[in-house]
């Protein structure tokens, strides 16, 4: 069965059938098969890997075996595999509180490796996730932008990119040290994806192709920060860009005991040592600098002292809790 192919909305009737499903799930899976107009055949096996169970025949079980899937989790991979181009596009408008307009494009490539989102194996059985791009881009809302000496700060504009790398998970350990199932205890090596952040312009920005590309890297470079006025200068640039990688170099190690396994709970690995918000501290790694024909250097430099500190506080109101 799982070397065959299936349209989402031929997956959705399939878990439909299942017994037994509930039936407002049954509803809820029936109405996603009937709207569903991807016809997209996606490999099963690319959904599922039994493994060793595998080799049983249809209908058959494993004594004292058996597993259970989230359907939304099965659903919504179903359905980024099934989007030729992975990739999302949102206009926000002003909708979120402090933006004046915000755009978000989300794009999903393939796990580094070949990798299922459900596996049946033994230990060191791997699943990993895919790779993700996200690219927002907002305005912020100024209100009085009034600096003091002539100085308004008009604009501020948000480039945030965010590039993150698979995720893994290890099975590294069962044991069941008295033999009765209450004793189970499985261990999980996991390994949140790296992140790489930047506030700046991408050479992909015109190009949502090139953005879905994921075998070609983005490249980064200064973008327009904030617009401001000076004096009989209607309009001057404040360019600028920053970086930041966030990395785990070694696992954590979740562990399961029997009562877990059973109540199916949930357990996450978080990046280590982050004090604070990834776009806080992205925001305190900005390098500014603007675009004034004209202005000699100490001109430039007073007014970068009083620019800067008015975008910076622009920025963290809103990115902080991000």
């Amino acid at each position: 069965v799982l070397a065959s192919k299936a349209t989402l909305g031929e997956i959705a009737t399939a878990m439909a059938d299942v017994s037994p499903v509930g039936s407002t799930s049954k509803l809820a899976l029936q109405t996603i098969a009937s709207r569903t107009t991807n016809t997209v055949k996606i490999p099963l096996n690319h959904l599922v890997d039994l493994g060793s169970m595998g080799q049983l025949g249809l209908g058959q079980k494993s004594p004292g075996f058996s597993v259970d899937a989230s359907a939304m989790g099965m659903l919504t991979t179903a359905a980024a595999l099934a989007n030729g181009s992975k990739q999302v596009e949102l206009n926000l408008g002003a909708t979120i509180p402090g933006l004046a307009s915000t755009t978000l494009a989300i794009a999903i490539g393939e796990p580094a490796q070949f990798s299922p989102w459900l596996t049946i194996g033994e230990k060191g059985a791997v699943v990993r996730t895919a790779q993700t791009r996200i690219k927002l881009v907002a305005s912020v809302g100024i209100g009085n932008g009034n600096l003091g000496g002539g100085t308004t700060l008009l604009a501020v504009n948000v480039p945030l990119h965010i590039e993150v790398a698979y995720a893994e998970a290890k099975l590294t350990d069962i044991s069941c040290p008295t033999g009765r199932p209450d004793s189970l205890e499985v261990s999980i090596e996991a390994r949140p994806g790296v992140a790489s952040l930047h506030l700046a312009a991408s050479d992909a920005d015109s190009s949502p192709t090139a953005f879905a590309d994921f075998s070609n890297p983005q490249s980064f470079s200064n973008a327009q920060i904030a617009a401001v006025r000076l004096l009989l200068i209607p309009l001057l640039s404040v360019n600028g860009s920053a970086a930041l990688d966030i990395t785990n170099n070694d696992p954590t190690t979740l562990t399961f005991n029997s009562s877990e396994i059973a109540n199916k709970t949930i357990k996450t690995a978080p990046t280590k040592n982050l004090t604070q918000s990834l776009t806080t501290s992205l925001v305190d790694e900005l390098s500014l600098s603007i675009n004034a024909l004209g202005l000699g250097l100490l001109n430039v430099t007073t007014l970068l002292g009083t620019v800067k500190p008015a975008v910076l506080a622009a920025l963290n109101t809103v990115t902080a809790p991000v």
